[in-house]
């Protein structure tokens, strides 16, 4: 049976996902929820989140993402015009910053990997004390105690009465209509998707950005 988190009213397909999507939040990065499906060299692709006020694509891994996850996701940015990071390994924190995880972006035809506590500095300096302190906050390494909400229970046992096909069409739906309200408030970009549009616009080269 599928995995269900609720986060937002969106029915995530992991804890990890949920958590990467609280520190786009503490870090005022607004996001979209499978936004799009593309054809890849390797079948159909869905990347889990979308920036669309710094047109980026967020794919949240647990282990170091393998080769034909990072051709699906060149392939992704060929087609789109917008870069494809990689969120992956286990975050944790201490007072300098959030660590054990990496983020991983496409250069040509390599890989280049960044430790999240590289940011810290960034964050501190850039956004101001509080974003910091709420980074720091959603990376704390929180110990699983076995608990889950009722909704997150009820919401999955109804995914296993019905089929998976029947599943992926529901989720694609629900998705799609919290993803349109999401859109359909204007508002101007953060300061934070505008910081990683600069920092990927000069790592990566021009792209739909802007």
């Amino acid at each position: 049976m599928s995995s269900v988190v609720l986060h937002q009213d969106y029915w995530m397909r992991s804890y990890s996902e949920a958590r990467w999507a609280l520190m786009m939040d503490a870090l005022e990065l607004r996001w979209l929820y499978e936004h799009k499906l593309y054809e890849t060299r390797h079948g159909m692709y869905l990347p889990d989140f979308f920036l669309y006020g710094a047109s980026t694509y967020l794919e949240v891994k647990g282990p170091c993402p393998s080769q034909i996850e990072i051709e699906k996701a060149m392939d992704v940015q060929k087609l789109s015009g917008c870069p494809v990071v990689f969120a992956w390994g286990t975050m944790a924190s201490d007072t300098h910053g959030v660590n054990g995880a990496k983020l991983s972006f496409i250069k040509g035809n390599k890989v280049v990997h960044i430790d999240s506590n590289e940011f810290a500095p960034l964050i501190e300096h850039g956004l101001g004390v509080q974003h910091f302190y709420d980074h720091l906050h959603v990376g704390a390494k929180q110990k699983y105690n076995g608990m889950r909400s009722m909704s997150d229970i009820l919401l999955k046992l109804f995914f296993g009465l019905i089929g998976r096909d029947e599943m992926e069409r529901d989720r694609a739906v629900h998705h799609a209509k919290m993803n349109s309200r999401k859109v359909k408030q204007h508002t101007a970009r953060t300061k934070s998707e505008i910081a990683v549009s600069t920092f990927l616009t000069a790592r990566i080269g021009a792209t739909n950005m802007e």
